[in-house]
């Protein structure tokens, strides 16, 4: 465990260094090559609208702003194809939307579509090799971190997928879906709780909850770690928004698997419950 913090505290620094920081900035963060398999659609291009499919019954005709996208608009198009109205991506470092790998990605949706959802023909105005700048009247992307975001437009659905464990201020991030929700709209924001990068080797899966603050911020405060907030911070978050939540699709470890004596004093005092959910789907209106 030594070790592992002595790396992270000097990946962290690392990435102090503005060169290197730019750099790293450049490359794609997930997904970054298409390779045709259908996991790989159903993860990066699928899930999301899958998801809101599931939960609300249809996205025809729906206003739709996703945050944290990752590096291309794959999730946009796939909502598009399904019959949202428009997409609107806010991404504090957006990626090549229109470069070629973004558009192996648009053709491969394109391509496999209709095995995905058969239910759901491919819209004949829609064409992959134009996504997206052929499409100004329905994409938008925001480059600003979601806390930052001061937008007059309003929409039918907030959606977000393994993003709120990451946002540096999840009171703020639950106003702004409040303030950027039409009224009777719907906010949906899956958030994994699950230990990420080294920690998710240790047989103990909240050992990253073993570590004062201070020391989580020296191994990762220009990474965009965990802010390891839990199951029960974000409910209260949403609530004190004036959002009615409700919370699906918990995912939960088994109390055997944690050994909450060694966590810091703040997660000792955390509801148990709380503590052992790995993931969950929220499900918040006005």
């Amino acid at each position: 465990m030594a070790i592992d913090v002595c790396m992270e505290v000097v990946k962290n620094f690392s990435l102090a260094f503005l060169p290197l920081r730019a750099w790293r900035l450049k490359r794609p963060r997930a997904g970054a090559v298409f390779g045709r398999r259908d996991e790989d659609l159903e993860r990066y291009a699928f899930f999301g609208t899958r998801n809101l499919i599931g939960l609300l019954g249809s996205v025809k005709g729906l206003h739709i702003v996703e945050v944290g996208p990752g590096d291309y608009l794959t999730s946009g198009l796939s909502l598009l194809a399904a019959g949202a109205a428009s997409y609107t991506a806010v991404d504090r470092f957006p990626g090549d939307h229109s470069g070629a790998t973004a558009k192996e990605w648009y053709r491969g949706i394109q391509s496999a579509w209709s095995r995905f959802f058969p239910s759901f023909p491919w819209p004949d105005y829609l064409k992959a090799d134009d996504f997206p700048e052929g499409y100004p009247d329905r994409i938008e992307v925001l480059s600003t971190p979601v806390e930052e975001l001061r937008q007059k437009r309003r929409y039918d659905v907030v959606c977000s997928y393994q993003v709120g464990e990451h946002v540096s201020d999840i009171h703020v991030f639950a106003r702004m879906n409040a303030l950027l929700l039409k009224p009777g709209g719907t906010a949906v924001h899956r958030v994994d709780f699950s230990p990420h990068g080294c920690w998710s080797a240790y047989p103990d899966p909240l050992t990253f909850l073993r570590f004062p603050d201070w020391l989580w911020n020296l191994m990762g405060a220009h990474r965009g770690i965990p802010n390891r907030h839990r199951h029960d911070e974000f409910c209260a978050a949403f609530e004190a928004a004036g959002l009615k939540v409700d919370a699906t699709n918990l995912e939960r470890y088994e109390p055997e698997q944690v050994d909450r004596a060694r966590l810091v004093k703040r997660f000792q005092h955390a509801p148990q419950e709380s503590l052992l959910v790995s993931a969950a789907t929220y499900v918040c209106r006005l």
